[in-house]
C-alpha cells in the first residue's frame, strides 16, 4: 500500500472561498481516477506546522505501478495544471509504502 499526502501553500490572494472550491473540485476530479482509493481532502487548524501548507491532499494506491499511472492520468494532469497551478505557491509531495 502507498500513501501519496500532498501539503499545498496557497497563494496569499487565496480566500477562503477559493480554497473550499480548490478542495471540492479535487474531490471531483481525482476521486474517480482509476486506482485512486481513500482519497481526502482537507485543511489545517493552523495551530503548528500546517500554517505553511494548509490544505492536504491524502490518498491510497495499491502499488507504485498503480501511483505511476495516476500522475500521468489526463485528468490528475488536468486538475495540476488548471486548479492547482493557478492557487498554489508551493507544494509538498510524499509517498510512503505501508
Amino acid at each position: 500500500m502507498i500513501y501519496h499526502i500532498v501539503l499545498i501553500r496557497l497563494k496569499p490572494e487565496v480566500n477562503d472561498r477559493d480554497r473550499d472550491v480548490f478542495m471540492k473540485k479535487a474531490e471531483h476530479m481525482l476521486g474517480p481516477i482509476p486506482g485512486v482509493r481513500n482519497l481526502r481532502v482537507g485543511s489545517g487548524l493552523g495551530l503548528k506546522a500546517e500554517r505553511e501548507h494548509p490544505v492536504a491532499l491524502f490518498m491510497e494506491f495499491d502499488d507504485e505501478a498503480t501511483l505511476a499511472g495516476y500522475q500521468v492520468h489526463p485528468e490528475h494532469e488536468r486538475f495540476v495544471s488548471d486548479v492547482v497551478g493557478p492557487i498554489q505557491e508551493d507544494k509538498k509531495v510524499y509517498d510512503y509504502v505501508v
